[in-house]
């Protein structure tokens, strides 16, 4: 009883374990959150040439100087942003375009009107600034550099920050689980050897502490049985006992008779009662060897 009470003292309710599970996981992202967010606030928000709207309020910034001087000054357009100019006769007077964007832009360039000069596709901002003789068609994109990156990281700590505690919880369970289907199997093929056990969780070592008191009567009956049975054999053994010396009496005694002069009638009797004799006597030989 009292390795049950010091079983029960270290065990823990399922209850307690999800809770410490949740609580586990509700830190991991919590702390991952705030690593993120200083992150953000110190590399993507400052004034780094990282963050996100540099280049965006720089492009403000150069249009708003040009249409100040009427004018298109390509050779001050800013870094991380792509231009053409092209001139009102259609000629392409500037370029400062990426391999990856230049056929977008080259296409906005086309298909671009004075009344619809801005076109905002996903992350891509297209922008067409007319001047006198000229026309300047602009790209560039709102994503921070190594965004998808950073998102991809982010989402791939959270999966393993839920993951990771959800499989020690399912292995931490399912060890439990088996030890307790082990134990029974032990006490199915009456193993009276095998000891109380341990999982460590509360709600089974309850079901084992209701299985160890059957396991106990198990025990007990099964002494008993064996003791009746220990019981039966001596009284079978004496009763044979008992019965091998009249029966080797009768035996002899018919003998003796069968030796003298009798009729058939009294031989015939006399055989019955040595062949029936002998009969009992090998049943009382069997009952002795078993």
């Amino acid at each position: 009883m009292g390795n049950w009470l010091q079983m029960e003292k270290r065990s823990m309710t399922i209850s307690r374990m999800i809770g410490i599970y949740i609580a586990v996981v509700c830190v991991l992202i919590g702390f991952t959150t705030l690593v993120a967010i200083m992150f953000i606030s110190f590399f993507l928000k400052g004034e780094s040439s990282y963050a996100a709207d540099n280049v965006e309020k720089s492009v403000e910034a150069w249009i708003y100087d040009c249409q100040e001087s009427g004018e298109i000054n390509a050779a001050l357009f800013p870094e991380g942003a792509d231009i053409i100019v092209i001139s009102a006769d259609g000629k392409e007077i500037f370029a400062k375009v990426s391999p990856s964007k230049e056929k977008a832009l080259r296409k906005f360039a086309k298909e671009s009107s004075p009344e619809n000069g801005r076109m905002l596709k996903g992350q891509d901002v297209y922008l067409r600034m007319d001047a006198a003789d000229e026309s300047a068609f602009i790209h560039y994109c709102v994503s921070a550099p190594y965004e998808y990156l950073f998102l991809f990281g982010l989402a791939l700590a959270y999966l393993l920050e839920v993951l990771i505690p959800t499989v020690v919880l399912v292995k931490k369970i399912k060890s439990s689980l088996r030890k307790v289907f082990d134990y029974t199997e032990s006490l199915k093929r009456q193993d009276l050897s095998v000891s109380a056990i341990n999982t460590g969780i509360y709600e089974l070592d309850q079901i084992n502490i209701a299985t160890e008191g059957m396991h106990k009567e198990l025990v007990a009956t099964m002494e008993e049985k064996w003791k009746k049975e220990q019981d039966s054999k001596a009284q079978m053994a004496q009763i044979a006992h008992d019965l091998k010396t009249p029966l080797t009496v009768i035996r002899g005694n018919a003998d003796l008779l069968m030796e003298k002069d009798c009729d058939e009638e009294s031989k015939e009797s006399l055989e019955a009662i040595v062949r029936n004799s002998e009969k009992i006597a090998l049943s009382v030989l069997d009952i002795l060897e078993k």
